[in-house]
C-alpha cells in the first residue's frame, strides 16, 4: 500500500477532537427531582447502560467517517508494480524499421503495432505525458506529449531506412524519462518484432525501468535478398569483361530454384541469370558483361520476392574512363625510357613526359599518376603540386636519382610519414618478398606468381625507418625490409622506390612484374570512389576535385524531389563530402547525383541496410530471458485479450480513494440513523 499524498496521514489527529467531546459528554450529569425514585430504580438503569451503547456507536461511526476522510485524501493505492506515484511518464517504442514490412495475421506488422500503440495510448489517462520513439530516434521525438497529439504522430509513422539497435532505444528512453522535471511512475513500452539481428540486448548495463513489451510475430518469417555486390578488380575499361559478382541469401527452411536475378546498366540489361540456393544458406555468383562506352555507370542488381520488397534491389554505381593521363618527370642527366616505352604500350595510357627543369604548375592539371623518376631534388613548388594531387586523389611515384639531396628529399618524405633515404648500400641482394595479396594486384594474376626469377638490387639507399611511419610494402627483402613500398595519403597514394630504375642500381625495370605493378598503378591511380552506400551507415565520400564556395555540392534525386547539401570537411590532410547530418533526410534507396553544377559531378548509389533483411526473431521466451538477463527482472509482455488486444488494466494501479469517500458517506449516515431512530 502507497499514498499519492502522504503528508495528509499526519490529519489522524483529528480523531482526538471526537473522542474528547464524546469523554466530556459521558461525564455530564443532570439532576432530577422525584417525589419517590422507588419505582424507577430499574428503569433509570435501563437507559443509563442503553445511552452508553448508543453513545459509543456515534462515537465510532464519527471515528471511521473521519479516518475514511483522512485517508481519502491521502490517497491510497496499491501500485501495479514497483511504482511509488499513480502518475505515470510513459516512454513507447514503435519500431518502424523495414523488417516490419513481414505480414501478421492482420497485414502488415507495422500496422499491427501502430493499432496496438493507439489502444493503449487510450486507455492511459487524460493528463499522463507520453514519449514516442521510432527507429529514427529523432531530436523532435525526445520530449513528452499529450495523448492526442502522440495518438496523431503514431497514425503518421511509415516505414523507416534506418537499423536501430534495441540497447540504443533503451538508452535514450531511459535518458528522456531521467532528465523529465515530472514526476512519476517511469515506465518503457517496446512494441517490435524483436529480430534477432538487432534486438540483442546484452551489456545494456542500465538501471532498471518498468518495462512493458509487445512482440508482432510474422506469418512467414522468411528472407530471400541481395546481401552485397562487388568487382574482383578495380580497374574497369573500354570493350573490357567485367565481373559483376554479388551474394544473394535464402533465408528460409526450402531449397530455392530458378530465381531469376537481373543486371541493369544505365538501362541496359546484359541477361537475367538463373540461381538455385540451399535453404538457411547463400550463394555467391557473377554475371560478366562488357561496357562499350566510357563514362559514370548506374547499375542495379534486381530479385522478384513475395516478402520484404525492399530488399530485392541493389545499386550501385562505377566510372569507366577512356584513358588515364600520366605525367612523368624525369632528370635530363638520368633519363630513363622504361616508364614512357611501357606507357606507349596503349592509347589508354596518356602519358606526358616533362624535364623537371621546365615543369609549370599546368603541366599537373587532371594528372592522374605522377612519377618523379630519378630525379635528384625535388623543388618546394613542386612539392605543394604533389600534395595537392594526393589531396585530390592522384597517385604520386617518388623514384630517387644517382645523387639525390638527402635534406631535400627527407623533407618531404618525413612530412608523409615515409622512411628516409640515408647513406647507399651496395650490397648486392635478392628482392625476394613480393606482396601479391596487396589489393593492387587484384585480378591482375589468375594464381599466385611462384618459382620464378626474383629482380635483384645492387646498389640502393639504405631506408631509415621507425614504429612511427606508416606504409605497406610491395617488394623487398622482408615485409618489414622494403624496397619499394607506399601509402594512403590524403585521397590518394604516394609510393617510393629506394633506389633509381638504372642498371647500375637493380634489374627490376627489367622484370615482368615491373611492367605488371606499373600498369596497375596507372589503371587505379586515381581515387577510387564507394561503390555503392548504405542509409543510415554513410561514410564520406572523397572529394577530388576543386570547387568554388559560390557553388555548393547537392545530393539530389529529382524522382524522390530530394535535394539537400551536405558537408564539406577536412579529414587527414584531404577534402571530403559528410552526409552525417543528412542522415533523417534521405529516406529511399536509389541514384543520386553529387553535382556543383560545374566541374565536380558524381552519382552515387544508395541501399537499405541489410540488417532488416535477417528476420528470424526471438520468441516470446526468448525476450523475456533477454531483460532477466539484463537485470530487468520487472519487464512483462503485454497480456492480450479474446479480441488480441492489449489488456490495458494491467498497467493501472488499484486506487482506493473513492471506496474510502463512499465509506465516509456510509458513515454519516450511520450517524444520522442512531441520533434520529434510537430513542432514549
Amino acid at each position: 500500500m502507497s499514498f499519492v499524498y502522504p503528508n495528509f496521514l499526519w490529519a489522524f489527529f483529528i480523531l482526538l477532537i471526537p473522542i474528547i467531546v464524546h469523554l466530556f459528554n459521558f461525564r455530564r450529569y443532570k439532576t432530577v427531582y422525584f417525589s419517590r425514585v422507588k419505582f424507577l430504580q430499574e428503569v433509570v438503569e435501563d437507559s443509563k447502560s442503553g445511552a452508553k451503547l448508543k453513545h459509543l456507536l456515534v462515537l465510532l461511526s464519527r471515528l471511521l467517517m473521519l479516518s475514511c476522510l483522512v485517508l481519502a485524501f491521502a490517497q491510497p493505492y496499491i501500485p501495479a508494480e514497483e511504482g511509488e506515484m499513480t502518475e505515470n511518464l510513459t516512454s513507447i517504442y514503435l519500431d518502424n524499421s523495414y523488417s516490419m514490412q513481414s505480414q501478421g495475421a492482420d497485414g502488415d506488422l507495422l500496422n499491427e503495432v501502430k493499432n496496438q500503440a493507439i489502444e493503449i495510448v487510450k486507455s492511459l489517462a487524460e493528463n499522463e505525458r507520453v514519449n514516442l520513439l521510432t527507429s529514427d530516434l529523432n531530436s523532435v521525438d525526445q520530449r513528452f506529449y499529450s495523448k492526442s497529439e502522440i495518438i496523431d504522430r503514431i497514425k503518421e509513422i511509415d516505414y523507416s531506412a534506418k537499423s536501430t539497435q534495441l540497447k540504443a532505444v533503451l538508452r535514450m528512453q531511459h535518458d528522456i524519462l531521467n532528465n523529465a522535471k515530472e514526476k512519476g511512475n517511469r515506465r518503457v513500452f517496446v512494441l517490435s518484432d524483436f529480430q534477432k539481428k538487432t534486438n540483442s540486448i546484452e551489456d545494456l548495463k542500465l538501471p532498471e525501468t518498468q518495462a512493458y513489451y509487445y512482440k508482432a510475430n510474422a506469418v512467414n518469417v522468411e528472407n530471400i535478398f541481395i546481401d552485397s555486390v562487388w568487382f574482383e578488380s578495380p580497374v574497369h575499361r573500354v570493350n573490357s569483361p567485367v565481373d559483376v559478382h554479388f551474394r544473394v541469401e535464402n533465408n528460409s527452411s526450402e531449397d530455392l530454384t530458378d530465381l531469376i536475378i537481373r543486371l541493369s546498366i544505365n538501362g541496359n540489361e546484359p541477361g537475367p541469370k538463373r540461381l538455385s540456393i540451399p535453404a538457411n544458406s547463400f550463394i555467391e555468383d557473377k554475371i560478366t558483361f562488357t561496357d562499350r562506352t566510357p563514362g559514370i555507370k548506374e547499375a542495379k542488381l534486381h530479385i522478384e520476392t513475395g516478402q520484404l520488397f525492399f530488399d530485392d534491389d541493389f545499386f550501385f554505381t562505377y566510372t569507366i574512363k577512356e584513358s588515364v593521363n600520366i605525367l612523368l618527370v624525369d632528370n635530363r642527366e638520368e633519363s630513363s625510357k622504361n616508364l614512357e616505352q611501357l606507357y606507349s604500350l596503349e592509347d589508354y595510357y596518356n602519358a606526358t613526359s616533362v624535364n623537371v627543369e621546365s615543369l609549370v604548375p599546368d603541366d599537373f592539371e587532371d594528372k592522374e599518376l605522377i612519377v618523379l623518376q630519378n630525379i635528384d631534388n625535388i623543388p618546394s613548388g613542386i612539392m605543394e603540386l604533389l600534395d595537392q594531387a594526393m589531396k585530390n586523389g592522384g597517385t604520386v611515384v617518388l623514384i630517387p636519382g644517382k645523387n639525390i639531396d638527402a635534406t631535400n628529399w627527407n623533407a618531404f618524405l618525413g612530412r608523409h610519414q615515409l622512411p628516409t633515404l640515408n647513406n647507399k648500400d651496395t650490397t648486392s641482394l635478392e628482392l625476394s618478398y613480393f606482396n601479391s595479396d596487396d589489393p593492387l594486384y587484384t585480378g591482375v594474376f589468375e594464381s599466385t606468381p611462384e618459382n620464378y626469377k626474383h629482380p635483384r638490387l645492387f646498389n640502393r639507399y639504405r631506408l631509415g625507418l621507425s614504429n612511427s611511419q606508416q606504409f605497406i610494402t610491395l617488394f623487398g627483402t622482408s615485409p618489414t625490409s622494403p624496397y619499394m613500398l607506399y601509402g594512403q595519403r590524403g585521397n590518394g597514394k604516394i609510393v617510393l622506390l629506394s633506389s633509381p630504375l638504372n642498371a647500375d642500381y637493380t634489374n627490376f625495370q627489367n622484370h615482368a612484374l615491373f611492367a605488371a605493378t606499373f600498369l596497375r598503378m596507372a589503371e587505379t591511380a586515381s581515387f577510387q570512389k564507394p561503390l555503392y552506400m548504405t542509409i543510415g551507415e554513410m561514410d564520406n565520400f572523397p572529394l577530388q576535385t576543386a570547387v568554388s564556395e559560390k557553388d555548393p555540392i547537392h545530393l539530389k534525386n529529382e524522382e524522390l524531389k530530394v535535394d539537400v547539401i551536405p558537408l564539406l570537411i577536412n579529414v587527414a590532410n584531404a577534402r571530403a563530402i559528410s552526409f552525417s547530418h543528412l542522415e533523417n533526410t534521405i529516406s529511399s534507396s536509389g541514384f543520386y547525383e553529387l553535382t556543383d553544377q560545374n566541374t565536380f559531378n558524381e552519382t552515387v548509389g544508395l541501399n537499405y541496410s541489410r540488417a532488416e533483411s535477417y528476420v528470424d526473431p526471438f520468441t516470446n521466451e526468448e525476450v523475456a530471458e533477454q531483460f532477466l538477463n539484463a537485470g530487468w527482472s520487472n519487464a512483462k509482455a503485454f497480456e492480450l485479450n479474446g479480441q488480441g488486444k492489449v489488456q490495458i488494466n494491467q498497467l493501472k494501479a488499484t486506487e482506493y480513494w473513492r471506496i474510502l469517500l463512499i465509506l465516509a458517506l456510509i458513515f454519516v449516515g450511520v450517524e444520522i440513523l442512531l441520533l434520529k431512530l434510537w430513542k432514549r
